[in-house]
């Protein structure tokens, strides 16, 4: 957006240039063609040293304040002695030297603005008559304000550029929102009422908004219904085999109906999982104070009574930070998961590392352990639901796949973070960073 808004202000500020360059242009011409002709001066000088010369310096001043009316401009006239007949030529137009240039090396205003006619009186005398036109324009000259306009020009160009932008960046926040999981976020209605483009972005926003939110609770929804209509018949098939088992069963169908009796209970489970993932996306997290390291040495301690039989052992390292702010029942379901898969991966008679830190307002728990780890192109995939590597599938492990996604989950309906990464000296790594406040 950066980018964005820097392309759009140049654009901006290079149009205002090249218009506020036409119209200094336009404004210098047109001053250029309002100035008097030199034949009308003439006339005027023609005039003015003739009735001088015949009535007198009185008769002069008269006579010139009414050209001066006319033409729109102060009239100076000098004889060729340099003594003034009228009034002096201003301080600052004195001191320049004869070519009109000052101190700085530029012609000063006045001498650009000013028309210069020689008249010859009687016995050949000569006068100079200097016409400078009152200063209606010459306020364009300046220096100063030369920099005000391209100070004007520049903060114009950027107020200009985020008018344009503004809604943008509204509707950017909408979508950064939206696409993190806050499915009733809308553009505000006063944005979205607008006729023209960006008004009909935000309204399809708001329409797509509506729709895609309408599917996931149809289909949250639907999972929920589905898995309780399930664990029905599940039960009662659970009875039969129970009454098969007492009454009917021999050695030979007791190993079958183990069989059916293991499956329906993996099928329980996944529904289970299914429910829980479903209840996510509704549930309300009810946030307290939690001592991270007594709640944490509790799932450490349990976790490692789990995994003894095959010779793995979990610790924890660490004493930062003290305390988190969140849901207690949920992030203990989020690290029990983690824990256990790391558990199930890591090699007999391995280790897995519980290792908690403090960063930047953010507590960090990574779960490391010595396992395979996972391919470099798949690590993302690992926190969808029901995916597993194939690796993992080839091996015989257990589960279904979604401890993984509701672990992801629970820590995003936190405002946190879950990634995942394979060690340089093998084995996974998931680090969660929550929000400590």
């Amino acid at each position: 957006m950066k980018n964005t808004f820097l392309r759009v202000f140049l654009v901006v500020l290079l149009s205002n240039i090249v218009v506020v360059s036409l119209g200094l242009g336009t404004v210098q011409f047109v001053q250029n063609r309002n100035q008097v002709s030199a034949d009308l001066l003439g006339d005027v000088g023609v005039q003015l040293v003739a009735g001088y010369e015949k009535f007198g310096k009185e008769y002069l001043v008269k006579e010139a304040k009414k050209a001066e009316q006319k033409l729109m401009g102060v009239i100076y006239l000098y004889r060729e002695n340099g003594l003034p007949l009228l009034n002096p030529l201003p301080r600052n137009f004195r001191e320049q030297n004869s070519s009109g240039i000052n101190q700085s090396g530029r012609p000063a205003a006045e001498f650009l603005h000013s028309q210069f006619i020689q008249v010859i009186g009687a016995d050949n005398v000569q006068y100079l008559l200097i016409f400078k036109p009152h200063p209606k324009l010459e306020v364009l000259a300046p220096e100063y304000f030369i920099a005000l306009l391209l100070l004007g020009l520049l903060v114009s160009s950027a107020i200009l550029a985020y008018w344009l932008l503004g809604p943008l960046l509204k509707l950017q926040k909408v979508a950064r929102a939206f696409g993190g999981g806050d499915m009733s976020v809308r553009v505000e209605p006063k944005l979205a009422r607008r006729r023209d483009a960006i008004g009909k972005l935000g309204h399809e926003f708001n329409e797509m908004a509506v729709r895609i939110e309408n599917l996931l609770s149809s289909k949250e929804r639907l999972m929920r219904d589905v898995s309780h209509e399930l664990r029905t018949p599940l039960a009662r098939i659970e009875v039969a085999l129970t009454i098969a088992e007492d009454k009917y069963g021999v050695e030979v169908q007791k190993n079958y109906l183990n069989r059916i009796r293991t499956e329906l209970h993996e099928l329980d489970e996944l529904i289970g999982q299914v429910l829980t993932l479903s209840r996510l996306e509704e549930a309300s997290l009810k946030k307290e104070k939690v001592d991270l390291h007594e709640w944490l040495d509790e799932i450490v301690d349990d976790v490692n009574f789990e995994s003894q039989l095959k010779g793995v052992s979990v610790e924890k390292v660490g004493s930062l930070p003290k305390e988190i702010y969140g849901d207690p029942l949920q992030l203990r379901h989020a690290i029990e998961n983690i824990l256990r898969n790391a558990c199930c991966y890591a090699e007999s008679g391995g280790h897995v590392e519980v290792a908690t830190s403090e960063s930047q307002g953010n507590v960090l728990i990574h779960v490391r352990d010595n396992g395979p780890g996972v391919p470099e192109d798949k690590l993302e995939k690992i926190f969808h639901a029901f995916y597993r590597a194939s690796d993992a599938r080839e091996g015989g492990q257990g589960g279904f796949g979604v401890g993984l996604t509701i672990a992801q989950r629970i820590i995003r309906a936190h405002n946190g973070f879950i990634t995942a990464k394979n060690r340089p000296e093998g084995g996974l790594e998931v680090c969660f960073r929550l929000p400590l406040f």
